[in-house]
């Protein structure tokens, strides 16, 4: 009867241990599809929930980080004609920058479906590819977004990220050229 109790309880402690902060994921468990563990995962959505915080301005920021190192890619936005200082105050700018966000709130969301995932990114490039988006961007954007998180995430976070972005603007590409 006791070793049945303790059985049973090695769910439930597993259960309550994971509440607690110390428990960040496992390390020895990559998705056989995107490399990524469960600690990669973890560290990447718990640093994400401060960014979601706020998807206008953390769009702003980036997207203008992405055009001050490369105006080149501001004539693929349809407010190409507006000065880049004038940017964030442009409502459709901002627009813009907030669906960036929550298309990345979707990718974020799916890291635990990879099959979800997967056709997600794919279809990032797919309708990226109509409107002259080249892979030169893409990579130049993962670029920008670690260099921007950089500022305030630690180095955990960031090789997570480093991790992710290479796995998911991969798919993106593979989307873009097919």
């Amino acid at each position: 009867m006791l070793k049945d109790f303790f059985l049973n309880a090695i769910p439930i402690m597993g259960a309550v241990v994971s509440l607690f902060d110390g428990n960040t994921g496992r390390t020895d468990d990559p998705d056989s599809t995107t490399g990524l563990t469960s600690r990669d995962k973890f560290l990447v959505t718990s640093s994400w929930a401060e960014v979601r915080k706020e998807p206008t301005e953390n769009g702003v920021k980036l997207l203008m980080m992405l055009f001050e190192k490369n105006p080149k890619y501001l004539q693929l936005f349809p407010f190409k004609d507006i000065p880049l200082k004038d940017l964030p105050e442009n409502k459709r700018f901002q627009a813009h920058c907030n669906k960036v966000i929550h298309g990345f709130n979707a990718i974020i969301d799916s890291l635990d479906n990879t099959e979800l995932l997967v056709t997600t990114l794919l279809k990032v490039g797919e309708t990226h590819k109509p409107r002259g988006v080249t892979e030169e961007a893409f990579l130049d954007l993962k670029d920008v977004i670690i260099e921007l998180f950089s500022t305030f995430m630690n180095k955990d976070q960031i090789e997570a990220w480093k991790k992710t972005l290479e796995v998911a603007f991969a798919t993106i590409i593979k989307g873009l050229t097919q």
